[in-house]
């Protein structure tokens, strides 16, 4: 059989194959037809994921660490502040204190611990900087897969992280109220649709209150004009 032959036969094989598997020619792919069959079963549903990240950052599991290690952050800060008022305190106590020899020396002191001071803040924030997202990016893995595990038991395909958009917009300034605008992708969707209660109780959140952020550890200002001068 020459070598032409067998080309058509094996085409004519193959198209049976083809008309056996449902294969319709080239005006309606296979692709096309599955592309249409997971279209009709997406389901969208939607999460407050920041809210959600928030609250779980805000519990028992974050908070105590966060708290526990600003405190042993701000254990040396206070020391030293404690020690730059004691020396203030000397220092001013010297008569003329700016012109006198005797109160150079502690001035001196006084300068060198409060440059001690700048450099141990900025690492202690630096540190807390640190921890801080460490437990944020912690939480958010956690609320994603909460998310994901919630959203595939109620036969989701997609969840779409928005805040609904009857939450009031709270900024006092256009840069804060943008990214309110941003946190809202979506504009309408039935609220039967929306998931995030159910990873709140999921995750044990209900009783959980947000509040303002663990402060990072700062020396405290000096009172105007107290701080002794260099002569």
């Amino acid at each position: 059989m020459k070598k032409i032959e067998r080309l058509f036969i094996y085409s004519g094989v193959g198209v049976a194959i083809a008309l056996g598997l449902g294969w319709r020619g080239l005006g309606t792919s296979a692709s096309a037809t599955i592309a249409t069959a997971q279209a009709d079963a997406v389901r969208i549903a939607t999460a407050d994921v920041l809210t959600l990240v928030e609250k779980l950052a805000s519990s028992d599991r974050y908070l105590p660490a966060r708290e526990e290690k600003v405190k042993s952050l701000r254990a040396p800060i206070d020391l030293l502040q404690k020690e730059l008022d004691e020396l203030r305190t000397k220092i001013t106590a010297i008569p003329d204190f700016q012109n006198s020899a005797e109160a150079q020396p502690l001035i001196q002191q006084f300068q060198t611990k409060s440059q001690n001071m700048q450099t141990l803040s900025q690492t202690a924030q630096s540190e807390a900087e640190g921890f801080n997202t460490t437990q944020l990016q912690e939480a958010y893995r956690i609320v994603i897969e909460t998310t994901t595990q919630i959203a595939n038991s109620k036969g989701y395909t997609h969840v779409i992280s928005t805040k609904l958009p009857d939450n009031k917009l709270t900024s006092n300034n256009v840069t804060g109220l943008l990214q309110e605008m941003l946190a809202r992708p979506v504009v309408k969707a039935p609220a039967g649709d929306d998931i995030t209660e159910d990873v709140v109780k999921e995750l044990k959140l209900e009783n959980v209150k947000t509040g303002p952020a663990v402060a990072a550890p700062t020396p405290a200002a000096a009172p105007a004009g107290s701080a002794p001068a260099p002569k």
